[in-house]
């Protein structure tokens, strides 16, 4: 220690505990927490990229018009063609209808899968919206942080459990 102080060496098991809450816990966290963002749209805008994964993936969007007279507002699916910025090409793009001038709020999922890979979403409209977008992967594999640590979580307090037996 910087003082000059000796402590007694901390268990692995106390550890693996430590880490497999923490592991377990902030992936609950991240995959429960999302928030729908608000957008002032003026024609396409490329909002975000997501992953499918290793496998197929659906999606579904939850759009509310903010303003008091709505506009249609539809989403573009675009397979990513690995530039940092979108080109504003819709080739290969799939799009949804999210609302028309007669709705403010819509939940759509998209028809069909998507296949393994990155994509962008665009959004078209002109207005403010909120927009959200969840992806149900095929393979979840957001959730395998929180297996490992729900793994090393259960070993250590096994382990500790036979160290207070001996």
């Amino acid at each position: 220690m910087a003082g000059g102080g000796d402590a007694p060496s901390v268990p692995v098991w106390d550890m693996a505990v430590l880490a497999g809450a923490t592991l377990l816990l902030s992936t609950i966290v991240i995959v429960v927490w999302t928030q729908p963002v608000t957008y002032d749209l003026d024609g396409e805008k490329e909002i975000l990229a997501v992953h499918a994964g290793l496998s197929q993936a659906t999606l579904t969007f939850e759009s509310t018009c903010l303003d008091d007279q709505c506009n249609p507002l539809s989403v573009w699916v675009v397979p990513h063609d690995g530039a940092e910025d979108w080109d504003g090409s819709l080739k290969g793009a799939q799009e949804t209808i999210l609302l028309d001038s007669e709705s403010t709020e819509s939940v759509v999922e998209l028809s069909e899968p998507i296949e393994s890979g990155e994509y962008r979403i665009i959004l078209d409209g002109d207005g403010a919206y909120t927009f959200e977008v969840t992806v149900n992967r095929t393979l979840p594999h957001e959730y395998v942080p929180a297996i490992i640590g729900a793994l090393i979580l259960v070993w250590g307090i096994w382990r500790k459990q036979q160290e207070d037996t001996d």
